[in-house]
């Protein structure tokens, strides 16, 4: 019988385990249901005397034509906004979709119905096999509690029917803020010269949930156009977008939505699978490399698409077409059908798994084609960029003074949109900005020399306001910070740079994502490098401290100072280089580094000055809460205290850093001796994670000379494993092999706590 401390436990393990791992629910209303119906017995079926049952299902012989009602259902959602999308899956064998035919029929409260309407399959998965079949998505109105299925099949062969399985979603009502930016892309797309990119929803305005894995690329010849063949009505478009996302993911077991874009009718263009431009997404018949796949919102069947939505498409293709230079009104060779398919074609085109986009939207590909041509023609050829770069300020609710956490909001602007969002917390040490690594921020003006720098190979002084590295015999220097890049979700690197040697190789840059500082190449990381010998720019990934070459590109240096900005996403694993806001280089990690605790400045026998040293995180929304305190896991913690913005619009232009003071009136500590930061007790750092086992290493400051205890815990809070480890007043920095906590564990997700003195801290691991 457990005690009350180990019920106490348990119950804090379940409470830790559901925020590590349940979905934020960001909308009003959004939640999800299923039934699951077996077919193997009369209970489920309201005509039972038309079938054969068998061990496994609802047997239909050869040769046979036979209607079956299932009881009706209670959908189960407690309170849906702004509509239901709802679905069915059959599980059975010999499953053809040609020879069964489903009907519907809905009910507010169980009593009176609306008549009968048909379903259709499905039609762009990328296998749809004789065991398993799929329904296209319903879209009932809120109001919906119940709803009842009927199966017409003629079987051409013995079919079973073992099992139907219905999910029901309701996305959540968009707040209507967000509803007022999304069409105002629309009035922006109409002012945009043809060829540049449209303005687009991005995942984060849409509410996007991550992707399940990462994305492979591949070079775009053909673009294909699709339909959603749902409703061609709705007062919440990206509700629509977040429950197409959910089909694809939670039926049709795709790691994220399968179209790169969706647009709706009235012209609004959304950002699509992993950001939308060259990822190989999930909507051509499993043959997707070489395409980009557009989906037009609604059914059309046989409605023709709304004007707007045909010139966003247009503008769309276009824009992609001059980048890829593909002859809009022409053919090239795609290996779905083995021979030339036009590089402007429906789904149906792609070997026939599907009757998409409808009569209606295959009736318009022509003129889009020759739209498209005429777009190219007569706005490709010079001029049209979007130049005018974004701004981006920041005030606080009540006012510059605040006592404890605040919000801060952001108001972002620019004349086509604005498309990613980055922010800074910083705290002021004398007369010196810096910021809580711990929290993923970091910022040096290079006043005075930073202690929280660990020192490498090189000469790292402090010259008249820069960070100089004047060791020209070491190619491979090395100054160190802890910084916590755990979040998930974007960051940006700035810094300002000038080679002082004008021979030898000019050689400069950063090491990102790094877990490893003390290692030569700092174990998993990338190094962003600089070449002022050839003029490039080049992304290396170490990989258990082996550099491997990623890409390369030209980055013109002249021993001038320059700005230097690199923003990578390690949901997408999207690293993108700016020299002076200009982009130089962009590349895509298909196995992105998801964890790191450490920045590193790095030269090659070359006099270096650095300057402005920063680290932003992305920011979803135009408001950010900001922690403020004493502790050591707040934001600001000290009496002054100051938030930085920048944001970037879709054309690549940075704004000027947006800037707001704070002082926080419940503090009264300056620290001016900047001592207190660099000995502020970090998270610890658990990696690799995943592991397989064979390897896993702690890293951490202790707090207190009692003993450090590491436990390891299923989720269910039952202790699987534990080691100890006593610190001492002069080791308190450890790092620990904690491999020995896997063993006789089997592969899957747990959490591994780390208690000194009354610190304990928790991280979630998977062992593959």
């Amino acid at each position: 019988m457990k005690t009350t401390k180990q019920i106490v436990y348990v119950v804090l393990f379940l409470l830790i385990n559901q925020i590590l791992y349940a979905q934020e629910v960001k909308f009003k209303g959004e939640e999800t249901s299923e039934n699951i119906i077996e077919l193997n017995s009369k209970k489920a079926i309201v005509n039972p005397s038309n079938v054969t049952f068998n061990k496994k299902g609802v047997l239909f012989s050869k040769a046979t034509l036979t209607e079956i009602k299932i009881h009706p259902v209670n959908i189960g959602l407690i309170e849906p906004e702004p509509f239901v999308s709802s679905h069915l899956q059959l599980k059975g064998t010999n499953l053809d979709p040609e020879f069964i035919s489903i009907t519907y029929r809905t009910s507010e409260k169980g009593k009176s119905w609306s008549t009968w309407k048909k379903v259709s399959f499905e039609g762009h998965a990328d296998k749809i096999n004789d065991e398993h079949l799929i329904s296209s998505l319903l879209y009932l109105d809120k109001s919906i509690s119940f709803i009842q299925y009927a199966l017409n099949i003629e079987a051409k062969e013995e079919i079973v029917l073992e099992k139907m399985v219905l999910k029901h979603y309701s996305p959540g009502a968009t707040p209507q803020k967000t509803i007022d930016e999304i069409n105002s892309i629309k009035v922006q797309n109409q002012s945009k010269a043809a060829c540049t990119k449209p303005a687009v929803v991005s995942r984060s305005q849409w509410g996007a949930r991550p992707p399940s894995s990462s994305f492979s690329t591949s070079q775009v010849t053909h673009l294909i156009v699709h339909h959603e063949f749902g409703s061609n009505s709705s007062s919440d478009w990206a509700a629509r977008v977040r429950s197409v996302q959910n089909f694809h993911m939670n039926s049709n077991g795709w790691s994220d939505i399968g179209y790169n874009f969706l647009i709706d009718p009235n012209g609004i263009i959304y950002e699509g699978r992993a950001g939308g431009d060259n990822t190989i997404g999930a909507h051509f018949c499993g043959r997707n490399r070489n395409t980009m796949g557009v989906c037009m919102l609604g059914n059309y069947s046989s409605a023709t698409p709304k004007t707007a939505t045909q010139n966003s498409l247009k503008q769309l293709l276009a824009w992609k077409a001059s980048k890829e230079n593909i002859n809009p009104v022409g053919s090239a060779y795609h290996y779905s059908i083995n021979g030339s398919l036009k590089t402007i074609s429906g789904h149906r085109d792609g070997g026939g798994c599907s009757a998409c986009p409808g009569d209606g939207g295959y009736a318009i590909l022509p003129s889009v084609r020759t739209g498209v041509q005429n777009l190219i023609n007569n706005g490709c050829s010079g001029g049209g960029t979007d130049t005018q770069a974004p701004t981006t300020t920041i005030s606080a609710s009540g006012g510059n003074t605040q006592s404890g956490n605040f919000t801060a909001n952001f108001n972002d602007n620019d004349n086509v949109g604005v498309t990613r969002r980055f922010y800074q917390a910083l705290e002021k040490y004398g007369s010196n900005w810096y910021a809580n690594r711990s929290n993923g921020f970091f910022n040096d003006n290079f006043n005075i020399f930073y202690s929280g720098y660990t020192k490498g190979a090189g000469n790292w002084t402090i010259n008249n306001g820069h960070l100089r590295q004047s060791n020209t015999s070491s190619d491979n220097t090395k100054l160190n910070t802890f910084l916590s890049q755990n979040s998930g979700l974007p960051y940006l690197y700035e810094f300002s740079a000038k080679t002082i040697s004008t021979s030898g190789p000019r050689k400069f840059g950063i090491h990102i994502m790094a877990d490893s500082p003390d290692e030569s190449q700092r174990g998993n990381s990338y190094l962003i490098w600089f070449s002022g010998e050839d003029n490039k720019v080049r992304v290396y990934e170490t990989v258990n401290n082996q550099l491997n070459f990623r890409a390369i590109d030209d980055a013109p240096l002249d021993n001038k100072w320059a700005n230097y900005k690199i923003t990578y996403s390690p949901g997408f694993g999207v690293i993108e280089v700016f020299r002076n806001n200009k982009s130089i280089l962009k590349w895509t990690d298909p196995s992105p580094i998801k964890n790191g605790s450490t920045i590193s400045l790095r030269t090659n026998k070359t006099i270096v000055e650095f300057d402005d040293l920063k680290v932003y995180k992305f920011r979803v929304n135009q408001s950010q809460t900001i922690t403020a305190g004493s502790a050591a896991t707040k934001d600001i913690r000290r009496r002054n205290g100051k938030i930085k913005s920048l944001v970037r619009d879709a054309a690549g232009n940075w704004s000027a850093p947006g800037n707001l003071d704070i002082t926080i009136s419940s503090l009264s500590r300056q620290n001016p001796n900047l001592q207190d930061d660099t000995k502020l007790d970090t998270n610890p750092i658990i990696y690799p994670n995943p592991t397989t086992g064979k390897s896993l290493t702690l890293r951490y400051n202790a707090v207190s000379n009692q003993q450090t205890e590491i436990s390891i815990w299923d989720l269910t809070g039952k202790l699987l494993n534990k080691i100890q480890e006593k610190s001492t007043q002069e080791d308190r920095q450890k790092i620990m092999d904690i491999s020995s906590l896997l063993e006789n564990i089997t592969s899957g997700n747990y959490i591994i706590t780390v208690k000194n003195g009354k610190n304990i801290f928790y991280s979630r691991i998977l062992k593959q």
